[in-house]
């Protein structure tokens, strides 16, 4: 389920919960890329919150769903494409969202949840909250995103270290900008969007195109363009492992 509701100047999108995209749903994608596009599109809307329902911004994947993920990947690869990495799918809505997109994070973010929070241009978390490196498991996941928002040492050592950031690690990499109390989130992230949605209309349109050029040149979208191939890579490499553990039997 996927909500929308409005404050002045300011759009919340609320979804009841965000792991569908772990398991390669593209219709859950679809959705929630319109809801994006649809709510950037409305001249009334200068920024918008993006939310989850339950206590997790977004809970881990099972190893079930990423096997699963994996089979819908290879027999559907051009529908998944389309919708989480071409200019037109969700991911690439996010990045280059024409209004300020705010992600409100509380609990565990799971890999596919801090992929968003990197797409996003401001992001308020729980002091509980940890971010799962997205790397290992999506093949959407995108380091020169990671490397912009991070540096590139520390998007390396999220990367190849495979360790969950915990709120405070999170703020020193600069991959949030602020940590308050569980209970304080929404309204915190509310008050960001509320504060972006100050500038003028046309501030916030020039401020976005700026960075979406930025993100052009830096090769974003490119990164983007090459899931396929590391969908592709990624799952040789578990068939592969299923080979190896299958000969060890």
């Amino acid at each position: 389920m996927i909500r929308i509701e409005h404050d002045s100047a300011v759009a919340t999108i609320t979804v009841a919960d965000l792991a569908p995209l772990s398991n390669a749903d593209t219709a859950f994608a679809l959705q929630l890329r319109d809801a994006v596009r649809d709510t950037a599109d409305d001249d009334g809307v200068k920024s918008i919150v993006l939310r989850a329902q339950g206590d997790d911004f977004a809970r881990p994947a099972l190893a079930r769903e990423l096997a699963a993920a994996a089979t819908v990947r290879a027999s559907r690869r051009a529908q998944w494409h389309a919708a989480y990495c071409a200019p037109s799918g969700l991911y690439q809505n996010l990045a280059y969202c024409k209004k300020v997109v705010v992600t409100a994070v509380r609990g565990h973010c799971g890999a596919v949840g801090s992929l968003l929070v990197l797409c996003s241009d401001h992001t308020v978390c729980s002091d509980d909250a940890e971010f799962e490196p997205p790397f290992a498991t999506l093949p959407e996941s995108n380091l020169v995103l990671a490397a912009l928002t991070t540096r590139l040492n520390r998007a390396k050592g999220w990367m190849l270290g495979c360790d969950a950031w915990s709120a405070d690690a999170a703020l020193r990499a600069g991959l949030v900008n602020r940590i308050v109390p569980t209970g304080d989130v929404d309204a915190c992230a509310l008050e960001a969007a509320r504060s972006a949605a100050r500038m003028p209309l046309d501030g916030i349109a020039m401020s976005k195109l700026l960075f979406e050029a930025f993100l052009d040149t830096q090769g974003v979208g490119q990164d983007f363009d090459m899931a396929g191939f590391y969908a592709d890579s990624l799952n040789a490499a578990q068939q592969a492992a299923g080979q190896t553990a299958g000969d060890r039997k």
